[in-house]
């Protein structure tokens, strides 16, 4: 047993070894780099009972694990009803990602980074959207009111059964919105349709603005479904009529799971 009173406690000691005849007995190194340690509180031990880790959650007492810890110290903010459409099983993580900046309307557009500086409207190309120039770079815009995305919008949107949604950003979420609790394939193919067309345009918004370079809307609605095809290829799907001709559609065979997946 090793002595509470000298230095050198290791993991494998218990509380009652450093809990000696109801005072704490730590080495006085530490009490003079903790003072902390002399104000806890007396407790009584059990007699051969093990020592439990355990966290305080307000005035609860609980098992201490890393997930009790976290949940007890977060901000909580109030759920939000788009967040299955961002977050779901098989998404594409960076593709997520940026869909969720669009939602919540934090991508640096130059229309808010102009609200901060008011020296770039002398130059008023800082504010043209850079896929078309005939409008402001905006949340809005980009997505997919501007001439280009829109090209690219029509181009894509078949294919995820979408044909109906016009290039506007609030008709799009709210398409998405009323099928947000369905698991059928389609409705997963236009979640990952979307959430690519957003990071592809984006991408393609700064190569624009920093590096000079340009690509048709044709090839770029070519990169988003073949994005998304790629994605397809690795998701095993329940075997049935219908999704085996959605897959067909992709040029995707074989990617069923009679078990269903």
């Amino acid at each position: 047993m090793v002595d509470a009173h000298q230095p050198g406690f290791s993991l494998n000691n218990s509380v009652q070894e450093v809990y000696v005849n109801g005072t704490w007995g730590w080495p006085v190194a530490w009490r003079d780099m903790f003072p902390v340690l002399i104000q806890l509180d007396s407790i009584h031990l059990m007699p051969n009972t093990p020592d439990r880790l355990m966290w305080k959650d307000g005035n609860d007492l609980v098992e201490h694990s890393s997930s009790q810890v976290w949940h007890s110290i977060r901000r909580r903010a109030e759920e939000v009803d788009w967040v299955i459409l961002v977050w779901f099983p098989q998404c594409i993580p960076k593709h997520a990602f940026l869909m969720w900046l669009v939602i919540r309307r934090k991508l640096l557009t130059q229309d808010k980074i102009l609200q901060w500086d008011f020296t770039r409207r002398k130059n008023m190309n800082m504010m043209c959207c850079l896929l078309c120039y005939a409008n402001v770079d905006a949340h809005d815009h980009l997505f997919f009111d501007c001439n280009y995305a829109t090209q690219v919008w029509i181009k894509i949107r078949d294919k995820g059964g979408i044909s109906s949604v016009g290039p506007a950003w609030n008709a799009i979420i709210d398409w998405l919105g009323a099928r947000a609790n369905s698991k059928s394939a389609i409705n997963f193919i236009s979640r990952l349709i979307v959430a690519a067309a957003v990071y592809f345009v984006w991408q393609e918004r700064n190569a624009r603005l920093f590096r000079n370079q340009t690509t048709p809307p044709d090839a770029l609605a070519n990169l988003i479904l073949q994005t998304v095809r790629y994605k397809l290829i690795g998701v095993k799907f329940k075997e049935c009529n219908r999704v085996r001709r959605l897959l067909e559609a992709w040029e995707i065979y074989n990617n069923l799971d009679d078990k269903g997946g």
